[in-house]
């Protein structure tokens, strides 16, 4: 059930979201021209000009998909109207997603604590709007707290490409490992979290975590002999054991 207040809140996650995560990696990408080591744009490094590009596209497709919903929080956030949000998730998420891409690309300059703010944000946009369907809807009230949880797990377990230095023949298995994550895990993450902005409880298909399993499994594991990706091994497992403890009851409670 949405109110004046919520709908002032979402509008701030989301805004602070675009904001923050755009200005990061804008200035990444203007820095890391002739700068920032192995990661600057002119060593001519194959995956430096997939991730470069990934980042551009992402920046630009992110900017035109999102400026209309953007501009249009922020022209209402300090009036008496509240946004339309109903009329504008399918564009919000898109552009959330496509920014998402640019965020994944481990560039020269990368703040990684200022994308965290960024992506918290996103998440306070959610518990928001977990808020909002457990007032309205108290039948669904459980699946819409482990839908928030569940999401938040899932969205760390997506890799952030990062290149390769030790890994010899195995340097191009584990850049396609990484790439094939982020390119079909970012999209599905982007449905569940659609359908979660639109219904206040996200999808519980067995077969999200499967995938998110076998994809961001084969990026840690093609890594493992020059360096764990700690972070996103433990949300692997993390978001596994929820979506069996909590996910699969959660699903069966929302219908």
């Amino acid at each position: 059930m949405e109110n004046k207040i919520t709908n002032k809140l979402k509008s701030v996650g989301l805004i602070v979201y675009f904001s923050v995560i755009f200005i990061e990696r804008l200035l990444a990408v203007i820095f890391s021209i002739g700068h920032g080591g192995e990661h600057a744009v002119m060593t001519g490094n194959y995956f430096n000009i997939i991730a470069y590009s990934v980042t551009v596209l992402g920046l630009l497709a992110g900017s035109v998909l999102s400026a209309k919903p953007f501009f249009g929080m922020l022209g209402k956030l300090f009036s008496k109207e509240t946004y339309p949000f109903e009329d504008n998730y399918k564009s919000i998420v898109i552009g959330a997603m496509a920014f998402l891409y640019a965020g994944m690309m481990h560039t020269g300059f990368t703040l990684a604590p200022v994308q965290f703010v960024a992506y918290g944000f996103l998440i306070a946009a959610m518990v928001v709007k977990t808020v909002e369907k457990c007032m309205g809807d108290k039948s669904k009230k459980f699946a819409s707290i482990v839908s928030v949880i569940y999401l938040t797990l899932f969205s760390m377990t997506v890799p952030v490409c990062y290149i390769a230095l030790k890994l010899g023949a195995l340097t191009i298995p584990f850049y396609a490992a990484e790439f094939a994550a982020a390119f079909v895990l970012i999209p599905l993450f982007g449905r569940m979290f659609l359908k979660f902005f639109k219904e206040g409880v996200t999808d519980f298909s067995f077969v999200n975590p499967l995938v998110m399993l076998i994809l961001s499994g084969s990026a840690v594991a093609l890594k493992w002999s020059e360096e764990i990706n700690m972070f996103v091994l433990i949300f692997v497992v993390l978001t596994i054991i929820f979506y069996l403890a909590f996910g699969i009851v959660a699903s069966k409670k929302a219908k």
